[in-house]
């Protein structure tokens, strides 16, 4: 099929995990597919990524739109009954790039990434939309609530009522909408039907030959916790962490160390590296051996949305992990077998000791784990979805392919 990938970032590098999820599926699609990117870009600098994803896109197209721009325009909208996210990613130009590129050329089907970029897409009827919409944005707003800041509660009051019923329109404007879990289904729909709508679970994938074992097991007290470190849910976790569960980890095992590792630590991040025990490296270029250099993962998310990409990809290095039901409830894996879960912070720093204390513990946990997302997390899986909308598209329309 000819598929137009409409993205409100370009998919790539693949350093979060809105871009990991759309630069692989871009990647994947390509291998039976012919796929255009039309993209946004915030910043001229990032053409300069194009090049690695030339080999997935028979053509690529930019849309530049600056930050100010951006919230400029969103704040010029804000009387509109759309959520801040759509007002933000509101362009003419898009509208335009979109237009132009639907006359030229013929699509079979259109991938929206995110409910952000569905108004270029919604009313187009000819075409056959999907619209990854990947977590319920608003299910993850309810859950941010208690820890944002007071600023920021006053003006999502304001805005959750807005999403929930954007949400709902989309929705039904579309062929298809992809959700990341069946957790995101269940916070999208409370508990109702939506007519007009079919929802299809597309998990992620993790790639098993870059996360894998290597090196000898680590017998060092050593935590590490990943994750893009300017995002409030890891930053969040980071400071729980360090500030709550370390001491009590520190209290049975005093050399036990902890690395904070992600790209863009914020300030806040930055800070808890001047706790005793605690390091933070930013960004890293192999992430596999960060994390062969650890002997727990501990992930203590008090929030979080859809699928955790940095639990999956340390269980796929056969690294033990301790998180939350929070994280697990988008994962559903078996606790006690494939991860530990704890959520409050004597509880999860018990298991944290308990592994530490125990390596062979940690080798059954992480083996199992890693044969869990091998099983499970498969980026190629999307393929199998592809042939369905296939055939839809041909019976629709005999004259594609």
């Amino acid at each position: 099929m000819r598929i137009l990938f409409l993205t409100g970032r370009l998919p790539y590098p693949p350093n979060r995990g809105d871009r990991l999820r759309a630069y692989h599926f871009l990647r994947v699609l390509s291998q039976e597919h012919q796929v255009t990117l039309l993209s946004f870009i915030a910043d001229e600098r990032e053409t300069g990524n194009i090049g690695p994803l030339r080999p997935y896109c028979d053509d690529i197209q930019l849309v530049h739109r600056g930050q100010w721009q951006s919230k400029l325009g969103a704040a010029m909208n804000f009387w509109r009954p759309l959520p801040l996210q759509s007002l933000y990613y509101r362009s003419q130009v898009m509208q335009q790039a979109v237009s132009s590129i639907l006359a030229r050329r013929r699509f079979d089907a259109v991938y929206v990434h995110l409910f952000r970029m569905a108004q270029y897409i919604g009313n187009r009827s000819s075409l056959y939309r999907i619209l990854d919409l990947t977590d319920a944005v608003s299910g993850e707003l309810r859950r941010s609530m208690p820890y944002q800041s007071l600023l920021w509660r006053t003006i999502y009051r304001v805005e959750l009522p807005r999403i929930i019923r954007y949400e709902e329109q989309v929705m039904q404007n579309f062929d298809e909408t992809w959700l990341i879990s069946e957790a995101e289904k269940r916070f999208l729909l409370r508990d109702r039907e939506v007519p007009g709508t079919e929802l299809v679970i597309i998990p992620n994938g993790i790639d098993t030959e870059r996360f894998r074992p290597s090196g000898p097991p680590v017998h060092q007290p050593v935590l590490i916790f990943v994750g893009h470190m300017s995002v409030l849910h890891n930053v969040d976790a980071a400071e729980h962490l360090v500030h709550d569960i370390l001491p009590l980890v520190r209290a049975s095992v005093p050399d036990a160390r902890l690395h904070l590792v992600g790209a863009e630590p914020s300030d806040r991040v930055l800070r808890l590296g001047k706790v005793p025990g605690v390091q933070v490296f930013g960004h890293v270029n192999d992430l596999n051996a960060g994390l062969s250099g650890a002997a727990v993962f501990a992930a203590p998310l008090r929030f979080a949305a859809g699928i955790q990409n940095k639990v999956l990809e340390a269980m796929a290095a056969g690294l033990p992990v301790v998180t939350t039901s929070v994280v697990n409830e988008g994962l559903q894996a078996d606790a006690g077998r494939h991860l530990i879960v704890a959520d409050d912070p004597a509880a999860f720093a018990a298991a944290v000791v308990e592994l530490l204390h125990d390596a062979e513990r940690r080798q059954a946990l992480g083996r199992l784990g890693r044969d869990f997302v091998r099983t499970n997390y498969r980026w190629e899986d999307i393929l199998e979805r592809m042939k369905t909308i296939e055939q839809r598209v041909r019976l629709a329309h005999p004259g594609s392919r």
